[in-house]
């Protein structure tokens, strides 16, 4: 996986987008997921994969948080760090809850197929991330 990765936001950055994560991480308020592990996973994204930022929501379901996706909160959060544009963002997830957010935000989406979302409705779907670069300008 962090062979395609690496490969694809070497793309996406050489083509003038900057590669950003937004993840809920609801298992540090439900104390599976210890902050520490979530930084040294962190140092991998940055260390490894070269991506430009990343942002996290670390409330569980039941908290009202405006940063849980599907709300748009972490998307405009980076928006506003980055001065980001938008109507010229594509934003790929692989969940209801990545597409809520996208749409909330007014993002093009990308669903990437896996197993366990063959329900969702959506005309830009995915099977590999090497298939991204395909929707960039």
């Amino acid at each position: 996986m962090f062979n395609d990765a690496e490969k694809v936001i070497h793309t996406i950055r050489d083509k003038g987008y900057l590669a950003i994560i937004v993840s809920n991480q609801p298992d540090i308020a439900r104390g599976y997921l210890k902050k520490s592990v979530l930084d040294e996973m962190t140092k991998l994204l940055f260390d490894k994969l070269s991506v430009d930022d990343v942002f996290y929501c670390m409330h569980d379901d039941p908290d009202v948080e405006e940063c849980r996706k599907p709300a748009p909160g972490l998307i405009i959060k980076a928006q506003k760090k980055w001065g980001i544009d938008l109507n010229q963002s594509l934003m790929v997830g692989d969940t209801e809850k990545d597409q809520g957010a996208a749409k909330n935000a007014g993002v093009k989406f990308i669903l990437i197929s896996r197993s366990y979302n063959d329900h969702i409705d959506t005309s830009n779907r995915i099977s590999k991330l090497t298939d991204i670069p395909l929707y960039l300008n």
